[in-house]
């Protein structure tokens, strides 16, 4: 078993630094850094475990016991940030400190492993469970395929881990870490969803900003269109205009004449108000022109 945990320590955490990698490399949405953070600590959690035996048991326990909450509490709040939900209440990442606490109170004084697998197996088993829930429901607007493999992968470890917690406490002769088919078949499967939930995790973000991009394309190929519409209406006006000698009406590309200021108010943003200049006062309204003009 020792082999398997230090197997499962590299491999969990080379996995966790390829995130990292990705995280300052690329452009990452919220909830990934998260993600990451979680990888790294499920490879603590691994290195602990192998460690057991060689360093205090109660320093490994303690460890164990809050890493493996922690991870499952920080994948649930990555996948909510990353899908525009609010963050989970702080007040929930105080359940690992309770349950590391617990762990050194069950080791000094009351040494039963199976109760610690079923209460560390249930804090990680419930935030997976809810995170692939949120997946599924938001699948509709999303239409990831990555996104169905990361509820495939996250119900099926939640039942899982959550059928094995309630083995140990079910079964008389349960002994953590000992070597059995069971517990090595359990913790290689753990290590290929573990394999899988980190890839589709950088591709799942890597899908979202590609979707991104298409979008921004468009728009930006939108406001290229209204602005080479806005600068063929500002060429028109800008070439020779047919308009009457007499009446000043324009003639436009239907060959229909209309007042000048309705013309040039359709083409541009531009409009008018009517008034009277000062020779037209002299001419129309002679008598008054000279009581108007002084007002003006």
């Amino acid at each position: 078993m020792q082999l398997l945990m230090v197997t499962s320590t590299l491999l969990t955490t080379f996995l966790a630094i390829i995130m990292a990698f990705f995280y300052f490399s690329h452009k990452t949405y919220p909830g990934f850094g998260y993600w990451t953070l979680g990888g790294f600590l499920l490879g603590n959690t691994y290195l602990m475990l192998a460690l057991r035996g060689i360093i205090p048991d109660v320093i490994s326990v303690f460890f164990v016991n809050i890493s493996v909450s922690l991870v499952g509490l920080l994948y649930l709040d990555g996948m909510r940030l990353f899908l525009n939900y609010p963050q989970i209440s702080r007040a929930f990442y105080l359940i690992p400190v309770a349950l590391g606490i617990h762990s050194i109170f069950f080791v000094y004084f009351f040494d039963f492993s199976a109760w610690r697998t079923f209460l560390i197996s249930m804090a990680f088993a419930i935030p997976h469970g809810l995170t692939a829930w949120i997946v599924i429901r938001e699948y509709p607007k999303t239409k990831s395929i990555f996104s169905l493999i990361i509820a495939a992968e996250m119900s099926t470890a939640t039942l899982l881990i959550a059928v094995r917690g309630i083995w140990a406490i079910t079964t008389s002769d349960f002994r953590f870490l000992t070597y059995s088919a069971t517990e090595a078949a359990f913790f290689i499967t753990n290590m290929i969803f573990q394999i899988v939930i980190s890839l589709s995790f950088i591709m799942l973000n890597t899908e979202r900003f590609a979707r991104d991009l298409t979008l921004a394309h468009n728009d930006l190929k939108t406001n290229i269109e209204e602005l080479e519409k806005a600068l063929d209406e500002v060429k028109t006006l800008r070439g020779i205009l047919p308009i009457c000698s007499s009446c000043k009406k324009i003639r436009d590309d239907n060959n229909n004449w209309v007042q000048m200021e309705v013309y040039v108010r359709d083409r541009t943003e531009a409009d008018f108000s009517h008034g009277i200049c000062p020779d037209c006062v002299k001419k129309l309204y002679p008598k008054f022109a000279d009581k108007v003009l002084s007002k003006q």
